[in-house]
């Protein structure tokens, strides 16, 4: 691959991280309707409920600092291999090195990402149980 092409590489992962980004945070923006949901219907809340939504919200938070940090990764990776093309081997290592690192945060972020989709059947588990109990 020619120098052009390394420090293009980690722009061209911005688009899929941006796409992320966006499905995590319209997911985290459901769970914040469902903690209102909560909230309004006090009593039929359950402590262990209130738990799986605030490791969820955790969840989300984590997920979304990676992506936001591989976004971050990958711009400077861009720039840094833009602006020190000219040095051979040193730019093509450093660019390289920080694409790496923003392909560890997008993996980081998705294993956080099925974590959470996991806790949703949980939820959605203790749910029905409820519903059952009641009729």
């Amino acid at each position: 691959m020619d120098l052009i092409g390394i420090w293009l590489s980690p722009l061209l992962l911005l688009p899929g991280s941006a796409l992320l980004i966006l499905s995590t945070s319209n997911r985290s923006n459901r769970l914040h309707d469902e903690v209102h949901h909560q909230i309004d219907n006090k009593h039929s809340t359950s402590g262990e409920m209130i738990d799986l939504l605030l490791l969820r919200a955790r969840y989300f938070r984590n997920a979304l600092v990676f992506l936001y940090s591989s976004i971050c990764i990958f711009a400077v990776a861009g720039i840094i291999g833009g602006i020190t093309i000219s040095w051979g081997e040193i730019s093509t290592v450093l660019t390289v090195a920080l694409t790496i690192i923003g392909i560890i945060c997008i993996t980081a972020a998705s294993i956080i990402l099925i974590k959470e989709s996991s806790l949703v059947l949980k939820i959605i588990e203790s749910h029905t149980r409820r519903l059952n109990e009641k009729q």
